[in-house]
């Protein structure tokens, strides 16, 4: 009896023992900071279309007047040069057929500042040489050095990140699942114009964004909240719409306000110029 009652004490012991065990816990999901980074590293694996040809759409109401515009646009990203033939008039007139018009100053022939960049513009998450113009970011002052220089490692560079991250959770976007970040810049707001941004949690390629925008071309300043979708064609990630709510400052005049939405369509990435599409013939 003695040996069969230590016997099952000593199962007993086994049992609470193995019982007790603490089981490993699920392996943790990525915090905001891991999302941010494989985000940037998604960006810039992209390649950089050489050309960019689309319709744009300009639907906006400024001082309680609707814009129905439309233009074919065709850009040389390297240098942005573009080639505008306008198909509507912002008063919604179909336009008289005209040679397309040569963009060579960034200033487009619609009420959309700086047009150009919008189709590829990256908020600032694409870094180093193939970084692209910021059509949201502060134009007026230059952008300040990081503080302290990225170190080089192997092949890599350490990413200095502009922002305090807050990771808002997991959410479906178009029935897709995507992670949610709050981003608040912590210097220069200006050019750091990222507040929210949805990003796909296969690809880790935001498919929408809310930026700050702020704009001073000297006879008017405006700003706004404005949200932007993504989508993915032909391997390049294009903004296709955007939607927000500005304000418009004029020294001369009186204030307005308005409601910005755009659209573009109908997007190719030629891979050669066309012929004489930015130069003369000879």
């Amino acid at each position: 009896m003695t040996f069969c009652r230590q016997a099952l004490f000593f199962v007993a012991i086994v049992v609470a023992t193995t019982a007790q065990t603490p089981v490993p816990p699920p392996p943790t999901s990525l915090d905001a900071k891991a999302i941010y980074l494989k985000t940037v590293a998604a960006v810039n694996a992209l390649p950089l279309a050489p050309y960019v040809e689309f319709t744009f759409e300009d639907h906006s109401t400024a001082e309680d007047e609707p814009f129905d515009e439309s233009l074919h646009v065709v850009i040389r990203t390297s240098d942005g040069f573009a080639s505008v033939e306008k198909l509507r008039s912002p008063q919604g007139r179909p336009e008289s057929p005209a040679p397309p018009e040569l963009v060579t100053n960034g200033i487009f022939p619609s009420s959309i500042y700086r047009l150009g960049d919008f189709p590829l513009a990256d908020f600032g998450l694409r870094t180093g040489p193939q970084s692209r113009p910021g059509i949201f970011e502060d134009t007026t002052t230059p952008e300040p050095a990081p503080s302290g220089e990225p170190r080089l490692i192997g092949s890599v560079h350490a990413i200095n990140i502009p922002y305090r991250l807050v990771d808002l959770g997991e959410v479906t976007v178009n029935g897709q699942p995507v992670y949610h970040l709050g981003l608040t810049p912590l210097r220069d707001p200006g050019h750091h114009v990222l507040r929210e941004m949805w990003i796909d949690e296969a690809s880790f390629l935001p498919v929408r964004y809310v930026a700050d925008r702020f704009v001073d071309v000297g006879v008017f300043t405006f700003r706004y909240l404005v949200t932007v979708n993504t989508s993915l064609i032909a391997g390049h990630l294009v903004n296709v719409d955007a939607d927000g709510h500005f304000s418009v400052h004029r020294p001369s005049d009186a204030d307005y306000a308005g409601e910005g939405r755009w659209s573009i369509s109908d997007v190719s990435f030629p891979t050669s110029e066309p012929a004489t599409l930015f130069e003369p013939s000879p």
